[in-house]
């Protein structure tokens, strides 16, 4: 079953999808990107690294989704705020205290600031972008009692700065980590990295200490509390953080 939509006119071959997949479910071959089959997060990040725009996901008519789209669904914020005390022992966990990268976190003023320049850069693609779409109706409706189709629950958002996807990569997935051990999880956001990638001097301007270059943005809170089995599986804790 085939989870992504792959534009060959638009695919030049780069790899910088393969690299990102953190399942291997995509390969590039005579110099253009396919699915392998073996299994799709739903993370986007294929989606947000692609330079020419020639991925996307494929819609689920059946309401099945990998992680990023059950964490989404099952509304996993408890809207509770992450203390700076946790931040800091997650940014240490993300990158040792090296300096390779350098995390943001944005809330409150900040972030609605932030979403509303990503609004106005992403607003035209309302008609081929499903959240998009979802935004505009959110937006428009104004219902309090819905969550914010772009955030959901959360409210912080944690942003990656570096160098290289690499070490983008490897601080995500010491987050994953961290975060199951202080109750944080959370998911890759491609609209705000859509955004980014469109306009980078109106979103740097939200990040004006930063020298590095934005890689990745996770929406991100604690997590509800939830009763697990005695004995059950460590995959299933780490599909609720939404990136492994």
């Amino acid at each position: 079953m085939n989870h992504l939509e792959i534009d060959t006119n638009l695919c030049i071959g780069c790899g910088k999808c393969a690299k990102m997949c953190m399942k291997g479910n995509i390969e590039v071959v005579d110099r253009k990107a396919r699915e392998t089959g073996k299994g799709c997060l739903e993370c986007s990040h294929c989606v947000s690294s692609c330079p020419k725009g020639a991925i996307k996901l494929i819609p689920k008519s059946n309401g099945e989704g990998g992680f990023f789209s059950d964490i989404k669904k099952s509304k996993s914020f408890d809207g509770g705020m992450i203390s700076e005390k946790d931040l800091k022992d997650l940014y240490y966990a993300m990158d040792h205290g090296k300096g390779r990268c350098e995390f943001v976190t944005l809330s409150g003023n900040e972030l609605n600031a932030l979403m509303e320049t990503v609004w106005h850069i992403v607003k035209d693609r309302e008609k081929d972008t499903p959240v998009v779409k979802e935004w505009a109706a959110w937006r428009d409706s104004n219902n309090v009692l819905q969550p914010n189709p772009v955030l959901w629950n959360g409210s912080q958002v944690l942003f990656i700065f570096t160098d290289s996807i690499d070490r983008a990569l490897i601080a995500s997935n010491r987050m994953v980590v961290k975060g199951l051990d202080l109750g944080i999880r959370g998911f890759h956001s491609n609209v705000i990295m859509t955004a980014y990638s469109l306009d980078r001097s109106k979103m740097s301007a939200h990040f004006p200490g930063t020298s590095k270059e934005l890689k990745m943005a996770y929406v991100i809170g604690h997590a509800r509390r939830l009763i697990e089995p005695a004995v059950g599986p460590i995959t299933k804790l780490k599909g609720l953080f939404g990136n492994h």
